[in-house]
């Protein structure tokens, strides 16, 4: 009858501890993988990404200052350009006054208005308008010099329309020159408004 080596049999139970104490370690390494040093790889590669991020906007930095600045220049200048405009608007149409200067303007040239022609104010989205006619009598030296002077106006105005007709053997010509009067203007205070609250 065969009897078991009470030695080999504390053997196989000590190699078979070593084996399960390899195995738990193993788990234990794996366990430790999945729940720890993963989620800190995935923190490290997301902290690197976002470091790349603010690295790229330091470097850009400057060039979005610059762009701020001169967009704030043009803004600036825009609502300057408005101001000067809207100070050359009337309230009302005022076509009178503007007969005056015009008057003025044309005895400084040598032009003769024969007759004024005014029209009918119209409104449009941010301020109004009305059309005039000029018949005028002069010749070409003081027809040019005459639309010169409409544009140094304190008024804001612009030409719509120029028809010239020469009389024959005279060095006098006969002028029809309808003007735009503009006035009571509501969008320039508003862009004033508003680029101040952007600045």
């Amino acid at each position: 009858m065969n009897q078991i080596d009470p030695n080999h049999k504390l053997n196989v139970l000590g190699w078979l501890s070593h084996g399960l104490g390899l195995l738990l370690v193993a788990a234990c390494v794996l366990l430790a993988e999945v729940i720890v040093y993963g989620p800190i790889d995935e923190h490290t590669a997301a902290c690197i990404r976002q470091t790349a991020e603010l690295q790229k906007v330091l470097r850009d930095e400057d060039t979005v200052r610059a762009e701020h600045a001169r967009l704030t220049k043009e803004l600036t200048a825009a609502l300057q350009r408005a101001a000067t405009l809207q100070a050359r608007l009337p309230d009302e149409p005022r076509e009178v006054d503007f007969l005056a200067q015009a008057a003025g303007a044309a005895g400084d040239v040598g032009l003769q208005i024969r007759d004024y022609r005014p029209g009918t104010a119209t409104s449009r989205q941010s301020y109004s308008v009305m059309q005039v006619e000029l018949i005028c009598t002069g010749d070409y030296a003081s027809i040019c010099n005459f639309l010169h002077r409409l544009s140094k106006l304190p008024r804001h105005t612009t030409v719509a329309d120029l028809q010239v007709d020469a009389t024959e053997g005279r060095p006098q010509y006969s002028a029809t020159i309808s003007v735009t009067l503009y006035f009571a203007a509501t969008g320039c205070q508003d862009a004033n408004s508003k680029g101040t609250d952007h600045a």
